[in-house]
């Protein structure tokens, strides 16, 4: 698909201020095409995509920067977080993080449904699930209880257990959570930027070891984040686990370099 020269201009600037995060002017951004555009020609540029709302000019002299709307655009445009990514291993996960000041957990996939209960002698309870199972001290009430939860996922089996007080069930599932968590690293950054954008409730949200499990494929650059930042819950695979990839930070960062770095190709 043939790229038009004002979506090229904005998407060099783009590339190019979240590698360096400097403004960028009209013959630099020349020299950085190695196109035969001419300064004038994308100086007209600049200044539509200026009017647009979709750059910045900090200073009279100095060139532009990408807006907010902008950055959020070219990210929903370039990450595509329900096609399943290869993570080379988590060694390059938490290299990536420190180089590209991200916050990142990955976590096995947790899409475990409840197929039967069983009981053996009158002693145990079995909850069978898709990809686990759980051993209960038996009771009628309990087995009557679940026996009506059939098909209902092992997270939200997990909020039902808290509320209706079994307690048991509810802590073998958060042993099995707590044993899904491969990696979480980078949580400085989730500290600073809660500190810089004053919303320091997040904290205790984005660090909780299921807060990436409750959320669904996709990007996000509000709710639960500040303005000026994005977060991303990605498809992945390690090996052969099926895995949750869940990154964030500022919007400038340098996302699609951080993917690159420690993912191969989209699995197919």
């Amino acid at each position: 698909m043939r790229i038009s020269k004002r979506d090229l201009i904005l998407q060099t600037i783009i590339q190019e201020y979240v590698k360096f995060h400097l403004p960028i002017g009209s013959a630099q951004l020349q020299v950085r095409m190695n196109l035969n555009i001419s300064p004038s020609t994308i100086r007209i540029y600049l200044k539509k995509l200026s009017q647009e709302g979709a750059l910045d000019q900090l200073h009279v002299s100095s060139g532009r920067v990408p807006t907010q709307s902008a950055l959020q655009e070219y990210w929903t445009k370039t990450i595509h977080p329900k096609n399943t990514l290869r993570i080379k291993s988590l060694d390059h996960i938490a290299n990536g993080v420190q180089e590209f000041g991200l916050f990142c957990k990955v976590a096995k996939t947790h899409k475990d449904l409840l197929k039967e209960v069983m009981s053996v002698a009158d002693r145990y309870l079995i909850l069978v699930f898709d990809r686990s199972e759980i051993v209960l001290k038996y009771s009628d009430l309990v087995k009557r209880f679940l026996s009506n939860l059939i098909g209902c996922d092992i997270l939200q089996l997990k909020k039902i257990s808290a509320q209706v007080g079994l307690y048991e069930l509810h802590d073998k599932i958060e042993q099995i959570f707590s044993l899904s968590h491969m990696l979480q690293s980078g949580e400085s950054q989730v500290y600073a930027l809660a500190d810089q954008f004053g919303k320091m409730g997040m904290i205790e949200e984005i660090l909780h070891p299921e807060f990436a499990t409750s959320l669904q494929e996709g990007l996000y650059f509000k709710d639960f984040i500040p303005k000026g930042t994005m977060a991303v819950k990605h498809l992945a695979k390690l090996d052969e686990d099926a895995v949750s990839l869940f990154f964030f930070g500022r919007l400038e960062s340098n996302f699609e370099e951080f993917l690159m770095h420690t993912c191969n190709e989209e699995v197919l």
